[in-house]
């Protein structure tokens, strides 16, 4: 830290306390020496992370900026998700740059190169986070840039396995979750309804019991299933209210369940493991109208593990309480 006498032929000499903050110059000017000298810099750097500073504005400071004007803007929504996905701009180690100096490319690549967002559709979801979260930085002046794209990165496609459950841990798997979410998990799995959208919405008054299922839209428009396996209704009962009384509930005992039984669930396991399933024991078109499925490429590409066989699926429709 310093203290100086500014000169500058423009204007009057004025006084220039200047120190570095995480390898960035600071400076704030005064009338007189004493003025400068009995700042409280102490209070001046602990303000340094919380305070938009126009084109000078860091990452970090803009982030929680961001995440309260979104409380003030939506005080009823939920917020963490936000703060979740941003977070990752901080592990990249962006938090003290200028938000100018972030470069588009950078996070093209980190999104790319992020193993745990596994599918196409996770990575446009933390993009557009970013995008969104950048864009709106420039509306409030943090940055010069005014307009931010990410573009993903060409790579060249790679053949994944879809991951799904075998027989023997749908079995186990089933038998040994919560009775109270066995009746949504078994809907899942032998139905192929989606887990959020769907089944969060689905009532037991949407279900004519051994005979159709009416499925409320979510991505798709609400459609009819039946001809469904009859091994669905013997894990059904007849009920009220929700089939899924809690989707966070069922979560957190699903992973404790598969941890205890020794095998990690796939992503999206359920539903996958119900198309590749379906396609061997009921047939591609009956399997993606269950789905909600309109496009073969889609339903081939994302939901088809091509090693099952027909007796595999036979067996899987076969599962009894």
């Amino acid at each position: 830290m310093r203290i100086y006498r500014e000169k500058n032929i423009n204007r009057p000499s004025r006084w220039c306390l200047e120190l570095y903050h995480k390898g960035k110059r600071k400076r704030k000017y005064f009338k007189t020496y004493q003025e400068a000298k009995n700042y409280d810099v102490n209070e001046w750097i602990l303000s340094m992370n919380d305070i938009a500073d126009g084109y000078n504005t860091t990452i970090g400071s803009a982030i929680k900026l961001y995440l309260e004007n979104y409380q003030f803007r939506y005080p009823k929504s939920r917020w963490k998700h936000l703060e979740s996905r941003l977070n990752f701009l901080h592990k990249w180690g962006l938090s003290d740059l200028k938000i100018d100096e972030v470069k588009e490319e950078f996070l093209a690549k980190k999104v790319m190169e992020q193993d745990s967002w596994s599918t196409p559709s996770s990575k446009f979801t933390y993009k557009n986070a970013f995008v969104i979260f950048l864009n709106w930085c420039g509306l409030m002046g943090y940055c010069s840039k005014k307009e931010w794209k990410i573009k993903n990165l060409r790579t060249s496609p790679t053949q994944r396995e879809i991951g799904i459950l075998t027989v023997e841990q749908t079995e186990s798997y089933l038998k040994s979750i919560n009775p109270k979410y066995r009746p949504a998990v078994a809907t899942m799995l032998f139905a192929g309804i989606r887990p959020q959208g769907e089944m969060t919405k689905l009532k037991y008054e949407h279900i004519k019991h051994g005979e159709w299922i009416d499925v409320p839209a979510s991505k798709t428009p609400s459609r009819l299933i039946t001809d469904l396996p009859t091994n669905l209704w013997e894990w059904l009962p007849r009920g009220t209210g929700y089939v899924m009384p809690s989707w966070e509930g069922m979560n957190q005992n699903r992973k404790r369940v598969c941890r205890k039984l020794g095998f990690k669930y796939p992503p999206d396991g359920a539903r996958h493991s119900f198309g590749s399933y379906g396609y061997w024991a009921y047939g591609l078109e009956w399997t993606m109208h269950s789905m909600g499925h309109m496009d073969y490429r889609t339903f081939k590409t994302y939901y088809q593990n091509k090693k099952v066989s027909k007796k595999d699926s036979l067996d899987y429709f076969s599962i009894v309480p």
